[in-house]
């Protein structure tokens, strides 16, 4: 398997393999989409948006990661993150994984945040997320 950056005009093909997995995430201008595949075949997608911190500067926001569940626990997601992580290895990398996954997270760097010590620009949309019900942290990696 390997892991690799799609080009802006390949959005539509991981637009396509979120709906197959009955993901609901879209692709969207300016994103970085990176996917895992297995021959022609996308097994795996996670895309990185662009956000511009008004207390912090750029950053970038880790959003749908997915794997085909043919293929979960077989090194995917480690694969995919491990590849985005070398790609900004400098950055500031946000994202609201769902509690199960701190674990898996951590051992990419990233660290477990309390609303109260985040930008208004992560803490609203996490608020949102929670008072609909999900189980999802907020956490980050590279804070300075």
């Amino acid at each position: 398997m390997e892991a690799s950056f799609l080009e802006p005009v390949q959005l539509p093909l991981v637009n396509r393999f979120y709906k197959s997995i009955r993901y609901s995430a879209s692709a969207g201008r300016g994103e970085r989409v990176m996917v895992v595949r297995d021959g022609a075949v996308i097994v795996g997608a996670v895309r990185m948006q662009p956000k511009e911190l008004a207390a912090m500067g750029p950053a970038w926001f880790l959003r749908s990661m997915a794997v085909s569940p043919e293929y979960r626990r077989e090194g995917v997601g480690t694969l995919m993150l491990e590849q985005l992580l070398q790609a900004f290895p400098r950055d500031t990398v946000w994202c609201y994984p769902f509690s199960h996954l701190q674990g898996f997270y951590r051992l990419g760097g990233f660290e477990p945040l309390s609303a109260e010590d985040v930008p208004p620009e992560i803490r609203q949309p996490y608020e949102r997320y929670c008072r609909q019900g999900r189980d999802i942290l907020i956490m980050a990696r590279n804070l300075e």
